[in-house]
């Protein structure tokens, strides 16, 4: 299937499928290279924007398995309002923050909790979660998620693009990779150009954490 793809692609797909394989291997390696902490997230938080702009790396588990994994490189956990019950609770000793369990019934409300996830990645992390690092996260996630649509594009009108499994592996390498990594990724995999400017400039008028508030109503 992959004769006709092409080298680009086909490297593609092998990087998403050693990423998917080895997620432990890839925290450790962007845990090097930036100094920044990787915070699990159980289950995956509505608003990674936040701690991103902190410098931390927002890491959904998905399943048991991928705690057994990677468990070992995560330095604060994210626990939502309904945490997924074969997961134990993060082990003693790890700074966590925890969604109240109760939707927030204001914008205000939703709000305070966005302010106080932003408080607490800046302690974790060291660096606080500023108004411009937040707008450059919401970038960065919209455009991860304008070429995971424009991928499943690309299999709808070709569905011989891509073999189930490799359509998996390079959706799962996003839960492990930076969004900006992962846009590149598929960028290439589609040939596309890795800047598309999902958010005009007027997206970007007024606070950045109303723009995520709404996502928790």
């Amino acid at each position: 299937m992959g004769g006709g793809r092409g080298r680009v692609v086909l490297d593609g797909i092998r990087f998403a499928a050693g990423v998917a394989s080895n997620p432990s291997g890839v925290l450790t390696l962007w845990k090097a290279a930036t100094g920044g902490n990787v915070v699990g997230c159980l289950p995956a938080t509505p608003v990674p924007e936040i701690p991103y702009a902190a410098g931390l790396l927002p890491v959904p588990l998905e399943s048991p398995r991928d705690r057994s994994l990677f468990s070992e490189r995560v330095d604060a956990w994210l626990v939502g309002a309904d945490p997924p019950h074969p997961f134990p609770d993060p082990r003693a000793g790890t700074s966590r923050f925890a969604f109240p369990p109760v939707p927030p019934a204001t914008v205000e409300e939703a709000l305070d909790r966005l302010e106080a996830l932003a408080e607490w990645a800046g302690a974790v992390s060291g660096a606080p979660a500023s108004e411009g690092s937040v707008w450059k996260s919401i970038r960065a996630y919209a455009t991860r998620r304008s070429f995971l649509d424009a991928l499943d594009e690309r299999i709808a009108r070709e569905p011989s693009f891509l073999t189930p499994g490799e359509h998996q592996d390079i959706v799962r390498a996003g839960v492990f990779l930076p969004p900006e990594a992962h846009s590149l990724l598929l960028s290439s995999i589609l040939g596309v150009d890795p800047e598309p400017g999902v958010l005009p400039a007027e997206g970007e008028r007024g606070d950045a954490l109303v723009v995520l508030a709404k996502r928790l109503m």
